[in-house]
C-alpha cells in the first residue's frame, strides 16, 4: 500500500491519490488538490521514478541509473499556480554517494546567452525543464530548457536550466539533501527551492532528470521501492504523490 494513497490534510488542502498507473515497472500516482471554490482550478501532478537495472538484489545495493520526472498541470485554468518547492523522498533502500564527485562553486559566473555552463564537465545528471509563462493580458507561453545537475557541496546540488526561446535566460535551482528520520520508509530527501521566474508569472509544469549510473544505488529486499514527490505552491497548497517501483 502506498503511504501517499491516503488523504492528507495540510494547510487547508486535502490531497487525494486518484490514479495508479503502470509505467515501465514503476507505479506512479497522479494527485489533485481539492477545489476550495469554483474559481480555483484543479491542480494535478504526476511523479515517476525509474532505477535501472531492475530487478535489484534483495541483499546488498547495486549501482543504478535513475530517471526522475515530476509534472504539474491545471484542469480549468491556463496555467498552474507557481510552485515554490519540490521535494522528493526516496525509499530507504536507495543510496546516494556524492563523495567522489567534483564540486562546482556556487559563485561561478554563468553566461545566460549560451547553453554552455562552467559546470558542464562536472554534471552528473541531464534532462529538461518546462515553464508556462502567463503575463497579464497575454497568451501563455511555454518555454522548455535543457537541464544539468551538479554538486555544490556534500549536502547540496544545483540544477541549472537554460531556455533559448521564446524567453531567453537561465534558472538556477538549489537542492538540499538530507537523511530521513530513523524508522521512516524513506531514507533520503531532496528539496528543490524553485525561484521566481519571469517576474513571478512563470509556473513550473515539468522537471525531468536522468542521473548517470553509479551515483545512486539500490537494494530490493521487499520486492518494491516506495518513493514520494511533494510540490508546494505560493498559496501554501500542496500536492503529494507516491511512486511504487516493482523490483
Amino acid at each position: 500500500m502506498l503511504g501517499t494513497g491516503r488523504s492528507r490534510r495540510g494547510l487547508g488542502v486535502v490531497v487525494v491519490t486518484v490514479l495508479l498507473a503502470m509505467a515501465i515497472g514503476s507505479l506512479a500516482t497522479a494527485a489533485h488538490s481539492q477545489r476550495r471554490d469554483d474559481l480555483v482550478p484543479d491542480v494535478g501532478s504526476r511523479f515517476w521514478i525509474q532505477p535501472a537495472p531492475i530487478p535489484a538484489p534483495s541483499e546488498g545495493r547495486i549501482p543504478v541509473s535513475l530517471r526522475l520526472v515530476d509534472s504539474i498541470w491545471t484542469e480549468g485554468g491556463p496555467a498552474s499556480p507557481t510552485a515554490t518547492e519540490v521535494r522528493f523522498d526516496f525509499d530507504a533502500h536507495f543510496g546516494l554517494d556524492l563523495s567522489g564527485e567534483p564540486r562546482c562553486p556556487t559563485g561561478i559566473h554563468f553566461d545566460i546567452r549560451t547553453p554552455e555552463s562552467p559546470c558542464e564537465k562536472m554534471k552528473f545528471a541531464t534532462g529538461k525543464m518546462r515553464f508556462v509563462v502567463a503575463f497579464p493580458d497575454s497568451e501563455p507561453l511555454t518555454v522548455t530548457g535543457r537541464v544539468i545537475a551538479f554538486k555544490t557541496n556534500e549536502r547540496t546540488m544545483r540544477i541549472r536550466a537554460y531556455f533559448p526561446a521564446p524567453i531567453t535566460g537561465e534558472v538556477l535551482i538549489p537542492v538540499r539533501l538530507a537523511r530521513a528520520p530513523g524508522g521512516s520508509i524513506y531514507g533520503l530527501t531532496a528539496t528543490a527551492s524553485i525561484p521566481r521566474v519571469a517576474g513571478g508569472y512563470g509556473s513550473l509544469v515539468y522537471l525531468g532528470l536522468r542521473f548517470r549510473k553509479g551515483l545512486f544505488s539500490a537494494a530490493c529486499p521487499e520486492g518494491r521501492l516506495q518513493s514520494r514527490g511533494t510540490t508546494t505552491f505560493t498559496d501554501g497548497s500542496k500536492v503529494s504523490i507516491g511512486a511504487l517501483t516493482t523490483c
